[in-house]
């Protein structure tokens, strides 16, 4: 395969990407491929106060939160019931969750969430998320509310994230009042677009330099 090759082959890639439209989402599987998909199932009730690295994302917050909670551990809060491992938010009040792919971006992601919730209750509760680029400014944000349990359920639970025209999204921000949260999914962190623009072009000089040599 020559550089001409390789140069069309990358831009026919980058083309593809940019083909999702971007927006709120409701559905894991919109998330675009190739996804990576964490379950905090081999975490096993570590409770962190500050950051913590998995695999690709990187976990961070002001107040306690713990990786491998179950719903056993949260009384009257049955989350999807039995031994499912997720994320959970310790802190009575508000809490945010920032998560960041060590330097990387992504196009597009989402997470199953649910909140702590008292038998009978009769108040929704929210969601914010909201999502940044590489120089930290605000791309968007959306917010969610889960209706109350009240008497029928404790297994309710929603799906939300986002999908960006680009894999410009450095880090995710979420808020909330007692969430948990699992199946965090994302597309496979890259270096920013910037960093592929400038190989782009060093490609290109590199197909040049050759046309000539030749």
């Amino acid at each position: 395969m020559n550089k001409f090759s390789i140069v069309a082959g990358l831009l026919l890639a980058a083309s593809a990407a940019t083909a999702q439209a971007a927006g709120t989402i409701d559905s894991l599987s919109l998330v675009p491929s190739t996804a990576t998909v964490i379950d905090f199932g081999s975490e096993f009730g570590h409770e962190i106060n500050g950051s913590y690295n998995i695999g690709a994302a990187y976990f961070s917050s002001a107040t306690q939160y713990t990786l491998g909670q179950y719903a056993f551990d949260l009384g009257e809060n049955g989350l999807w019931g039995g031994d499912v491992r997720f994320l959970s938010f310790d802190n009575i009040g508000s809490t945010t969750l920032d998560i960041s792919f060590n330097g990387l971006t992504t196009k597009g992601f989402a997470f199953d969430f649910s909140a702590w919730q008292d038998l009978g209750s009769s108040e929704p509760v929210s969601v914010t998320v909201s999502y940044f680029d590489a120089a930290d400014s605000l791309i968007g944000s959306h917010e969610v509310s889960i209706p109350a349990f009240g008497s029928t359920t404790y297994n309710a639970f929603l799906t939300t994230g986002y999908v960006s025209d680009n894999a410009d999204i450095a880090r995710i921000s979420i808020a909330g009042d007692g969430v948990v949260l699992d199946n965090l999914t994302f597309t496979t962190p890259v270096p920013e677009p910037e960093t592929y623009a400038m190989l782009l072009a060093g490609l290109g000089l590199l197909a040049g330099v050759a046309r000539r040599r030749g």
